[in-house]
Formats: structure tokens, sequence, C-alpha cells
């Protein structure tokens, strides 16, 4: 299964069509995670994952760990919001960090990160904003995909001013494609 996670909180917004639009264009199996609907808190830093092996926070992360490590893909889509992605998608890269010490996947390099789960599962990442900015959220999510040690397979930047990417062939084409990369990485 390809896990999309969209991490804006407009259900018809640029972001989630795009999302949706790869995930289409892998022709597999995918779910599509919204985190606006997991009402996911924010990570303390308390590292009592480190220690105990799990987020001590009970909510809509607990699910998604199972999946991000469940799935054999993922795409990852954020709006653009000042120049960054959403704090949606920040908060769930930021409580990920209990991915290290579940006691799954390859050791780090650097102990102190534990293990990481996700390692070479391959990615695809996506933002859209209507002026400027994306490249900084795709920087950041990049960052999270190669924290993770996971294979990025491409990304999107779209800057789609006040219009609906639907309405926009190119963009769709673009996502679509990426999909396809996404499938062509798992060898199907």
């Amino acid at each position: 299964m390809i896990l999309g996670i969209c991490g804006s909180g407009q259900k018809e917004g640029n972001t989630g069509a795009l999302v949706e639009e790869i995930l289409k264009g892998t022709g597999a199996e995918t779910e599509l995670v919204w985190l606006i609907d997991l009402n996911v808190g924010y990570c303390t830093g308390c590292m009592r994952c480190t220690y105990e092996g799990n987020c001590w926070q009970k909510d809509g992360m607990t699910d998604l760990y199972k999946k991000l490590i469940d799935c054999e893909a993922l795409v990852i889509g954020s709006p653009c919001y000042y120049g960054d992605v959403s704090g949606l998608v920040k908060s769930m890269m930021d409580r990920s960090i209990a991915l290290g010490y579940m006691g799954i996947g390859k050791e780090s390099e650097m102990p102190m990160h534990g293990r990481k789960p996700l390692a070479d599962k391959p990615v695809a990442i996506v933002s859209a904003v209507a002026g400027h900015g994306v490249e900084r959220a795709l920087e950041t999510m990049e960052s999270f995909v190669t924290f993770g040690e996971m294979k990025l397979v491409g990304k999107l930047g779209v800057a789609a001013g006040m219009q609906d990417v639907r309405e926009q062939k190119k963009f769709i084409d673009e996502a679509h494609g990426l999909g396809v990369k996404v499938k062509e990485a798992l060898g199907k």
C-alpha cells in the first residue's frame, strides 16, 4: 500500500488535489491520510520515546506510526505557509522522531538517533502555493526524507496563483508522472 499524507486544512485545495493525482499515478493500492483529521499534537521535546519506545501522546500519530511503518512508499504533501511547510506537516515530522525508538529497522549511524524504520522507502513530496516560497517547503520535507534515510524519487513545487490546479493540465500531468516514478521505484 502507498500512503499519502496531506498536511492541508483545505480538503478541496491544491495540495490535496496534487497528492491525490500522485497516488492515482501509482496505479497501486493507496490510502490518503489528512493530517487535519488526526488532531496531532506537537512534539514537546521530552525524549521519553527514547527510553519508552513510543511517544507518550495518544492521538492521531498513534495510528499513523503503524501506517508509516507498514506502507511500501509515501507521498507527502504540504501547502506552503509563510515560506515553509504547514504546522500540520511540521508536527507530523517532529513527532515521527519516536519511530526511531520502536526497535524497528536498521540501526542509525548515530546511536542517539535510534533506528531508521522508514529507510529505503520511496517517497515523493509535493507543495503548492499561490505565490512564492515553495522551494523552502520542499527543502524541509526533503530534510525529513533524508534524516529517515528514505529514497526521494521526486518532488513537485507548484505556484498556482489563485487558480485551481485541477484546471491546469500541466500541474496535474506532472503530479501523475511523479506517481509513475513512485510505482517504478517499487519495481511494479
